[in-house]
C-alpha cells in the first residue's frame, strides 16, 4: 500500500487493525473491541498489546515529515481512525 506516494510495509497485524479501523471511520474503539476484532475473541492477548501495534501503525502511516496521524486516540476510551484533513 502507499501513503503519500511512498510505500508502506505493515505487518500482518497491523495491516488487519488499518482495515478494521478504515472499515468504520472515525468510531472510537476501545482496546478491547479492537483486540475482539483483529485478534479474536479466543485469543488471550494483553490489553496493551493494542497500543503497541497502534504505535508501529502511526509509525508506518507517518512515512513522510509533515504527514498527519490519521489515528486519533481519545483518552480513557480508546482510538479512532479519522480520514480527514
Amino acid at each position: 500500500m502507499k501513503r503519500d506516494g511512498k510505500e508502506v510495509h505493515l505487518g500482518p497485524t497491523e495491516f488487519r487493525l488499518l482495515d478494521y479501523l478504515m472499515q468504520h471511520p472515525g468510531r472510537v474503539f476501545s482496546r478491547e473491541q479492537l483486540l475482539d476484532a483483529v485478534w479474536g475473541s479466543d485469543v488471550y492477548v494483553e490489553v496493551r498489546t493494542v497500543d503497541v501495534h497502534v504505535g508501529r501503525l502511526r509509525k508506518a502511516l507517518t512515512v513522510t515529515d509533515g504527514l498527519r496521524d490519521p489515528i486519533r486516540t481519545v483518552r480513557s476510551a480508546g482510538y479512532a481512525l479519522d480520514l480527514e484533513g
